[in-house]
């Protein structure tokens, strides 16, 4: 009975350890981990996505965009942290400060699509024929690198605007929680408004099945005390496997901290720097 015990344990840890996904790394992906679905995004690059703040692509052709009550939608392939999204009316900014934010901060979003209304640019006193930056700037899931990519628009009127037959704007995505407007990121001339969204939290459901069996009468053993030795033995191997797991960050325990961004202007870095509070 004990050794069946330990096959169904080693069993029921080995499809515990393969059901843990190893977190994302950049160099996972061939396109941006998050993608511009309109306004069509630039060229990405993984080993200088790191580079503010555009990661390192030049502009690419610009897309008609409308100058008031646009929508920027997204395609994310990945759990990400701290998402920004930032414009600048320059045509090929070459620094982080040129950006400004001007909605919340995306402290996570899971995989799926992603919408959100523009920036009404004609309130910032742009017009047609301006050019535009997009920018987003993310963190993949337990990475402390900021990642960044950008697209790039010109403005038209909203009334000569067309969009294409292929554009969608939805949020279904696998989770999603909103940072208030005091964590979220603001820089540049325009402020962070409130956001509304909807958490929904990343769930796991685990089952399990399991039949009684009889143990030989020259065993030694009771059913039950067999039963209990079994069920310590899979408890002690599933810790194990789960703190093991743990140890190399494949998971999280407990509630999540909240990360904001500290803006420093004067920083030689140009960036903000990312910082956990406790």
């Amino acid at each position: 009975m004990l050794l069946q015990s330990l096959l169904v344990a080693t069993s029921i840890s080995a499809a515990f350890a393969i059901s843990i996904n190893r977190r994302a790394a950049i160099t996972d992906f061939d396109t941006s981990p998050i993608d511009f679905s309109f306004p069509a995004g630039r060229t990405f690059n993984a080993t200088t996505a790191t580079t503010a703040p555009c990661g390192g692509s030049p502009a690419g052709v610009r897309a008609d965009y409308p100058l008031t009550g646009g929508d920027i939608s997204l395609t994310s392939k990945t759990l990400l942290d701290t998402v920004n999204i930032l414009w600048t009316n320059e045509t090929d900014p070459t620094r982080f400060h040129a950006f400004s934010t001007y909605t919340n901060t995306l402290s996570e979003l899971g995989s799926g699509h992603y919408c959100q209304p523009a920036p009404d640019f004609a309130s910032f006193g742009l017009k047609a024929g301006d050019d535009v930056t997009l920018m987003i700037m993310y963190n993949l899931e337990g990475v402390s690198d900021n990642y960044y990519y950008c697209a790039d628009i010109n403005l038209v009127s909203a009334e000569g605007f067309t969009p294409s037959e292929q554009y969608m704007c939805s949020n279904l995505t696998s989770s999603l929680q909103v940072a208030s407007a005091e964590d979220s990121m603001q820089v540049g001339t325009t402020s962070a408004t409130t956001s509304s969204g909807t958490t929904n939290d990343d769930a796991s459901q685990t089952s399990t099945s399991g039949a009684t069996e009889a143990v030989p009468r020259n065993s030694g053993l009771s059913a039950a005390a067999g039963g209990g030795i079994g069920a310590a033995v899979t408890i002690v191997v599933l810790a194990s496997v789960a703190g093991a797991a743990y140890v190399c960050g494949y998971v999280r325990l407990g509630k999540k901290r909240a990360v904001v961004l500290a803006d420093h202007a004067s920083d030689s870095t140009g960036v903000p720097i990312k910082a956990a509070q406790f």
